[in-house]
């Protein structure tokens, strides 16, 4: 019978994610993500107008315009915040991705999980000209990994080079 070895391994030499160069998405992202508040807020707007036209109680009128403000200002200020977070990565074995500024994420997936990538735009992304490239690994209901903001041509090449090195990896 084969003696059984599971050593400790020592973690100062395993390799900081951290320390690698993410790259940017584009700004564009941004302004798409403005536009869709946009239009939020003028459905808010209508609401509101709506309080005004069936002549509520005041209180309600000012929360309702206090709770629009909050809610306004902070998605505002939590969007252009987010811009400056969004980075990924595509290194020899895997694929990082990191988003947030209050909770910090960052994904890594390995080449040899990915089953496959695509790509969608919506007609928001059309007109910004971005596109979303959506990572799916094996046994996820869905996408673990979309990376926003990408200019087409790039998320073109980055599913190319993925499909490449999972098929090198299948091999």
């Amino acid at each position: 019978m084969e003696n059984f070895s599971n050593k400790e391994i020592d973690l100062s030499a395993l390799p900081n994610y951290e320390a690698v160069d993410f790259h940017p998405i584009s700004s564009q992202y941004l302004k798409k993500v403005l536009v869709e508040l946009g239009i939020l807020l003028l459905i808010a707007l209508a609401g509101i107008a709506g309080l005004f036209y069936y002549q509520l109680e005041t209180y309600y009128i000012y929360s309702g315009i206090v709770i629009f403000v909050l809610f306004f200002g902070f998605k505002l200020w939590n969007n252009i915040k987010m811009q400056e977070e969004y980075g990924y990565v595509i290194r020899e074995r895997d694929v990082l991705y990191k988003r947030g500024y209050l909770i910090n994420r960052t994904t890594v997936v390995p080449f040899n999980r990915i089953q496959h990538a695509t790509i969608s735009r919506g007609i928001l992304d059309k007109f910004f000209g971005i596109a979303t490239l959506n990572i799916f690994t094996a046994g996820g209901s869905g996408s673990d990994i979309q990376i926003p903001g990408l200019e087409p041509e790039l998320a073109l090449r980055l599913k190319e080079s993925l499909a490449k090195k999972i098929s090198e990896d299948e091999s």
